[in-house]
């Protein structure tokens, strides 16, 4: 009991070590169009999210981009919006998923851009690009691209480590050496559960991988 006490501090430590470096990585950068004045652009709509299964996934994420647009100073239309004037002008998904299909779609939409994303990695690895295209002529007018690691197997592993310690110190103080291997265990155990709620929260990675992107594109 005597030992667990003594280095409780020093493990708990390093697990919360581990636990910072499970954490997700992520990298994006873009680039935009110098010579275009994005003042101009009072309107603009996601109209194409590729690479995710179903549709209630592409319309969150879509309102995660729509999110984004607004604390840059744009208006992005509502996706059901979209996809109703969509459906019922008979745009296919893909007719949308090119510059020039999508800048048709924007003049049917009656918006001055339009925002193309492509997700073709969706799982713990999670890459992402996007574009922003003139509805006028169809120029790319910004684009970017990024990855996130979401470190689930770190962060599962990292979760079972502070169970661990959590459960033998408390095992520990309430009873003998072996309350505190029989918390510690228990502890493990919890931790791990713990751990894999957390890992998968992909909606968090997305909206973190998107402000990532967005920060290169240029304010309202």
């Amino acid at each position: 009991m005597q030992i667990i006490r003594e280095w409780r501090g020093p493990w708990l430590a390093i697990a919360m070590a581990l636990v910072v470096s499970a954490c997700a990585s992520v990298s994006g950068s873009g680039e935009y169009n110098r010579s275009f004045d994005f003042s101009s652009i009072q309107r603009t709509a996601v109209v194409s999210v590729e690479g995710v299964g179903g549709q209630a996934a592409r319309d969150q994420i879509a309102s995660m981009f729509n999110q984004a647009l607004l604390r840059h100073g744009y208006s992005p239309i509502e996706r059901s919006q979209i996809n109703a004037v969509l459906e019922e002008q008979d745009f296919s998904r893909s007719q949308i998923t090119t510059a020039s299909g999508a800048a048709r779609a924007g003049q049917v939409l009656n918006v001055d851009s339009v925002v193309l994303v492509n997700i073709p990695d969706f799982g713990d690895d999670m890459s992402m690009s996007a574009q922003m295209v003139d509805v006028e002529d169809g120029t790319i007018l910004w684009s970017a691209s990024g990855s996130a690691r979401t470190g689930a197997n770190m962060t599962r592993r990292a979760g079972q480590l502070l169970g661990a310690i959590g459960g033998g110190i408390i095992g520990a103080e309430v009873g003998d050496d072996t309350g505190a291997i029989v918390g510690g265990v228990g502890g493990a155990v919890g931790g791990g559960i713990a751990a894999d709620a957390l890992s998968k929260q992909r909606q968090e990675q997305t909206a973190i991988l998107i402000d990532q992107l967005t920060q290169s594109l240029p304010m309202r």
